[in-house]
């Protein structure tokens, strides 16, 4: 069946190759990883539940913060096909990827995506937005600094349990409590797991505020 959000996926996917090519093909492995079957089903999975208002908090979204960005050809367009024309903040270490993500978005919707190169760890964010993504929780300290200092915001984290590559995940989570304890949310409005791929890939929608605790079962 046709999919008009991942046959947009896929132009903005050709585009950025195509400038790859031409100025990063060092890159090309990494971003040709960017569209693997893991990634579409993860970025589907999260946005087929936050669209959903009760598993958001019933909260309105008009901006969105995403850490640990990567260039953003999955999510910014599902966002996009829900949530309207909203302004969307793509947060990244790599300055390599963030070039190559400011080139994939110029001339895009309305410049409503801009691509800051910032280390979500270490560096002031000033982040804007009503809601704050991170896929990749796995690759990096626990988001509880990032919470505490943005404590309002609505939180949309995954991470997995693959200890495997050590190298990369410094930092899995075995289960949706876990992961709500790393990133201090005290309010989880929905939280699974879900096998994807040879591991156990985990979900959290949250806030820092105190609240009901975590199902810290499996779905």
């Amino acid at each position: 069946m046709y999919d008009p959000v991942l046959d947009k996926v896929y132009q903005l996917f050709r585009k950025g190759m195509e400038y790859v090519h031409r100025e990063h093909i060092y890159k090309f492995k990494d971003y040709s990883e960017c569209v693997f079957d893991t990634q579409i089903e993860s970025k589907y999975w999260l946005v087929g539940h936050l669209q959903n208002p009760e598993k958001r908090g019933n909260r309105e979204i008009k901006s969105v913060d995403i850490l640990a960005s990567w260039y953003g050809v999955v999510i910014v367009p599902l966002l996009m096909n829900y949530f309207g024309k909203i302004k969307i903040n793509l947060y990244d270490i790599d300055e390599y990827t963030c070039d190559i993500a400011k080139f994939i978005w110029k001339d895009e919707l309305d410049d409503l995506v801009t691509v800051h190169n910032k280390d979500v760890v270490f560096d002031d964010l000033n982040l804007q937005g009503d809601a704050v993504i991170n896929c990749s929780c796995e690759h990096m300290f626990d988001m509880s600094h990032i919470v505490r200092q943005y404590p309002d915001k609505l939180y949309i984290l995954q991470s997995n349990n693959n200890k495997n590559i050590k190298w990369l995940h410094i930092n899995c989570a075995e289960d949706q409590g876990v992961l709500a304890n790393q990133a201090d949310l005290r309010q989880i409005h929905f939280g699974e797991s879900k096998e994807m791929y040879g591991q156990k890939r985990i979900m959290i929608i949250g806030e820092h505020k105190k609240g009901q605790n975590v199902d810290k079962s499996t779905s």
